[in-house]
């Protein structure tokens, strides 16, 4: 009985912990479509309230938020995204005239909208992940090119990128090199890809240093090899449950409803 009983043990445990002499591995992804692309990075700007700094102002002029210093500003607006106190807003569009002098000029006139996610929205109201989310050319913006087999993958399509796959994220955590599709931009177009790095205080080129992936490439148009993995179906929702006013064995029966 006391070997039987081990050996119950063990049947119940293995199937917990795997195999006692070996460690449960993660499959790499082998099937989809392979690409090549060239990465930059884009960051959730963390923007310093300042009295006399530049208003957030929405599409129709109104004040939505504190003003901020100008160079956060600027960060925020060309990046598309900034966080103030907590609170998130992100790229609505271009009206009215400049309200900063700004090294990029078109982001002089960026308004803005309050995000309800804690570090901002994508293209389709999406929440944004720091070191998951890519903006990726969708088809949806002026200068659109074709990257994947003559077309464009799909709005939440993941991307597998071998030369993430295991790297060490700022938490210590390790990055299994999958990626998704989950927003857009205007200077994102053909087999361009903008990786979201998350919140982050500092100029760019203190981002760039921040940035854990070697394959990010800003300035030189690095390729490196990817594969479009193929988009996942969703869940069958379960069938509904029949309505049935008799006890419940008899509802099992096919009793009266």
């Amino acid at each position: 009985m006391r070997i039987f009983s081990r050996l119950f043990l063990a049947g119940l445990l293995i199937p917990l912990f795997g195999c006692a002499t070996g460690t449960q591995t993660r499959a790499t992804p082998t099937e989809g479509t392979p690409v090549t692309v060239w990465a930059t990075i884009y960051r959730l700007v963390e923007a310093r309230p300042v009295e006399g700094g530049v208003p957030i102002r929405n599409m129709r002029g109104a004040e939505i938020g504190p003003a901020v210093a100008r160079a956060d500003w600027c960060a925020g607006a060309l990046a598309g995204s900034m966080r103030v106190g907590g609170q998130v807003y992100n790229f609505a569009g271009t009206n009215g005239g400049s309200q900063a002098s700004c090294p990029h000029d078109p982001s002089e006139r960026v308004r803005w909208q309050r995000s309800p996610h804690p570090y901002g929205t994508g293209s389709r109201s999406n929440p944004l992940r720091p070191f998951r989310t890519i903006a990726c050319d969708l088809g949806w913006v002026g200068g659109s090119r074709p990257w994947v087999a003559g077309g464009y993958p799909e709005f939440g399509q993941r991307l597998y990128i071998p030369a993430a796959d295991g790297t060490v994220l700022p938490d210590g955590s390790v990055h299994d090199g999958i990626f998704t599709c989950g927003d857009t931009g205007g200077a994102v177009t053909g087999n361009h890809i903008d990786v979201f790095l998350g919140p982050f205080r500092g100029d760019l080129t203190a981002a760039l240093a921040y940035n854990p992936f070697d394959f990010v490439s800003h300035g030189d148009n690095r390729e490196v090899e990817a594969l479009l993995l193929p988009m996942e179906s969703p869940e069958p929702e379960a069938p509904p449950v029949p309505r049935c006013g008799a006890p419940a064995f008899l509802c099992r029966l096919g009793g009266p409803g």
